[in-house]
């Protein structure tokens, strides 16, 4: 398996190509960093990756990896580069000039094999601001977060809050455009996949990965289920050749009829609505229910527990955005819900599950945000609730900021589904 020597000291990076499964070594290179006269931001971010790798290269010993990747992040606003800040001051300073507007964030890329380099580009993205309060930025700073970062923020952590849409490549604004670094290896024939499904599996994992290690967390933290709903059953085959552990159904019938020719050691989860009249249905090879919000369900699901000699794990599915095409409890019900269901035996409640209305990554963290409170305001020593399922195709790192446990994640993984 070809390695790769990662020209860079960044964490996510790292995290990326971790997740993405890119055997490699993390060896910093620094450069001289001053613009030049007249230099564009995106001219600039792409010398420096350019520099970087052939600094790295240079810098090889004897049997180190053939190849070495460097990359370089710039935020420009109004035709300006901003720096890290070199103290707290400065990045309320720098987060007063972002308030209520857009910028720009230039993310170079280099390759440097034997015959030179053989990739280098910069992928560029529109982050746009929505209005920030003193407070906020005071809050946002006092966590220190901002003061290794480039325009005085991380998209992937806190103050992803202040986002109110990106144009362009997340993972860019994050520090890697690993779909485009990803494509390019694979085409290259640095790293293998076996089928269209794995390369996607790889990317959605290496995205998780740096939403990880942006929030604290530790890589492989976050449960990805795969939803399998309405896909080619050859289509699911390889995404579990592909190292998915856990696929999730919409329905209770469609997970029967996939069940029996998956291996033993798939982890199901059933992620619609769960109607009390299918409870029947149900067996331990459901690993865990995601859609209840009714107390009759739940007691029917503990009367299949005790007949089964088991705990029935399960979340309470909340609707946060009050939408009356979903089910869910109403926020304010939640408190009413867990006292009726509690000591209830032959069922174990793990935690809340959440589809928030319709939008984009920065939009979705307010729903997320409010899940994640209505958990801390009801978790209790003898029900935690630790599992927060939230996040899907187009948001589930802005999810994964917010707490999420796990992602249900289907057409990034799978493709778009049969009709």
């Amino acid at each position: 398996m070809v390695e790769l020597i990662l020209a860079s000291g960044s964490p996510r990076r790292h995290a990326f190509l971790v997740g993405a499964s890119v055997p490699h070594r993390v060896r910093p290179t620094g450069a001289d960093e001053t613009v030049l006269p007249g230099e564009r931001p995106e001219a600039y971010a792409l010398r420096l990756a350019g520099e970087k790798a052939e600094l790295a290269w240079k810098g090889r010993s004897p049997g180190d990896p053939a190849w070495v990747l460097t990359a370089d992040t710039v935020v420009e606003a109004d035709g300006r580069v901003l720096d890290k800040p070199g103290s707290a001051g400065e990045a309320v300073e720098t987060l007063r000039a972002l308030s209520g507007r857009g910028h720009r964030v230039h993310t170079a890329w280099a390759l440097r094999g034997e015959a030179g380099l053989v990739e280098h580009e910069v992928c560029t993205a529109e982050v746009v601001f929505g209005e920030l309060s003193d407070k906020a930025i005071a809050g946002y700073v006092a966590t220190g977060d901002p003061l290794d970062k480039a325009g005085a923020y991380g998209i992937q952590g806190p103050a992803g809050r202040f986002v109110e849409r990106v144009e362009g490549a997340y993972s860019a604004v994050v520090g890697l455009p690993i779909e485009r670094v990803f494509e390019r290896l694979v085409a290259l024939g640095i790293v293998s996949v076996q089928s269209p499904v794995e390369h996607s599996v790889r990317v959605v994992r290496a995205r998780i990965a740096a939403a990880e290690s942006g929030n604290g967390l530790a890589i492989g933290a976050v449960r990805l289920v795969g939803v399998s709903k309405r896909q080619a059953a050859s289509t699911v085959e390889a995404g579990v050749a592909a190292g998915l552990t856990d696929l999730g159904e919409n329905y209770v019938q469609a997970w029967q009829e996939r069940v029996a020719r998956f291996p033993a050691s798939v982890r199901w989860h059933l992620i619609g609505h769960l109607q009390r009249n299918k409870v029947r249905l149900l067996d331990e090879r459901v690993a865990l229910i995601h859609g209840v919000d009714g107390v009759r369900t739940v007691e029917a699901l503990a009367r299949l527990g005790r007949s089964q000699g088991r705990l029935v794990r399960y979340l309470a599915q909340v609707n946060v955005g009050d939408e009356g095409s979903k089910a869910g409890l109403a926020p304010e019900a939640l408190g009413e819900f867990l006292a009726a269901v509690d000591g209830l035996e032959g069922v174990r409640l793990e935690g809340l599950m959440a589809v928030p209305p319709p939008s984009v990554q920065a939009g979705a963290r307010r729903w997320f945000s409010l899940l994640r409170r209505l958990r801390d305001a009801h978790r209790s020593a003898e029900v935690p609730l630790h599992v927060l399922s939230m996040g899907m195709s187009g948001d589930y790192e802005a999810a994964i900021a917010e707490g999420a446990t796990h992602v249900r994640v289907g057409s990034a993984l799978f493709g778009s589904r049969t009709p």
